[in-house]
């Protein structure tokens, strides 16, 4: 689930990133994106995004990362990895959430499906750091996996820059 205030917020973000946006109004018109309800659903829907950083030589790492939302930002945990030595190096990053519900049924057409991205700097909790940057998080964070994230040394923040969606098909 995520909290109506923080999908709220994201669409917030998405509105001022259409407002300043070029290419991807052709693809992803803003006629077609979510609204605050439709990202709720689609991020409630999906425990996991691919997250994408990169790596010092300006190679793209990307791979699937539990998340939460919360306080109108993305949190992750890391392992000791690629993916905490990206952020170290270059503490910006991309996700997406995506689905699709079904495949076309006809050669050409649109399958039905939605996805939404949203990008900026990152903030990493590390050390005593994690504890207290995680303790505001932990129900939000049982609730939808489980678990704490004991396997992370790092705890981090994608607050958004910029924010689209799209619903088609």
């Amino acid at each position: 689930m995520i909290a109506a205030e923080d999908a709220a917020a994201l669409a917030e973000i998405q509105t001022a990133s259409y407002r300043n946006a070029r290419g991807i109004k052709a693809a992803w018109p803003e006629p077609d994106a979510l609204d605050a309800d439709g990202i709720a659903d689609l991020l409630g829907a999906h425990r996991y995004c691919v997250l994408a950083t990169a790596r010092p030589d300006g190679r793209a790492h990307a791979a699937p990362v539990a998340y939460v939302v919360a306080g109108g930002a993305f949190w992750f945990g890391t392992v000791a990895g690629l993916r905490l030595r990206n952020l170290r190096a270059g503490p910006w990053a991309s996700l997406v959430v995506m689905e699709g519900n079904r495949d076309a049924d006809e050669p050409g057409d649109e399958a039905p499906h939605r996805a939404l991205t949203a990008e900026s700097p990152v903030s990493l909790y590390e050390g005593d750091a994690f504890a207290g940057a995680f303790e505001p998080l932990t129900g939000t964070w049982l609730a939808r996996h489980g678990h704490e994230p004991d396997w992370a040394v790092a705890l981090a923040e994608l607050r958004p820059k910029r924010v689209f969606s799209y619903a088609g098909g």
